[in-house]
């Protein structure tokens, strides 16, 4: 399916739909793909993101979540004591988001050899549940 192909399906969804308007255009936003990232489904109610931030160091990174948004930051600290022959390895700041499902909370994060992992895990309250009804 093309991008001009999911664009007219947003359209259309849009259309058939009160309020969720500020929800199509979420997805129609475009973003950057650095850094690269992955989506790592453990069952249904957890999940992990892997987010490569080599070069950067623990206290260079930063996460908020609000309001179902999930955005994490990079910024480097560059140096300019270093003369460089060559510089292949990107040094530069970044910031993504990413939209969290109903329920989904953050449950842990951490960084290892170069990756990011943040891992999410389903908190249905009890008054969200099904209810099983007496009937008398």
């Amino acid at each position: 399916m093309s991008r001009n192909d999911f664009q007219r399906l947003f359209d259309q969804l849009e259309a058939l739909s009160i309020g969720f308007g500020p929800v199509f255009r979420d997805f129609q936003v475009p973003t950057t793909n650095y850094p690269p990232h992955n989506i790592v489904t453990i069952s249904e109610n957890e999940f992990k993101l892997e987010l490569a931030v080599a070069g950067f160091k623990k206290d260079e990174v930063r996460m908020e979540e609000h309001q179902g948004v999930l955005t994490i930051r990079g910024d480097k600290n560059l140096s300019s004591d270093s003369e460089y022959q060559y510089q292949g390895i990107a040094a530069r700041s970044f910031s993504k988001s990413f939209r969290i499902a109903e329920y989904f909370e953050v449950s842990s994060a951490g960084m290892e050899d170069g990756i990011l992992t943040v891992s999410f895990i389903k908190n249905v309250p009890e008054e969200a549940k099904p209810k099983l009804i007496a009937i008398k």
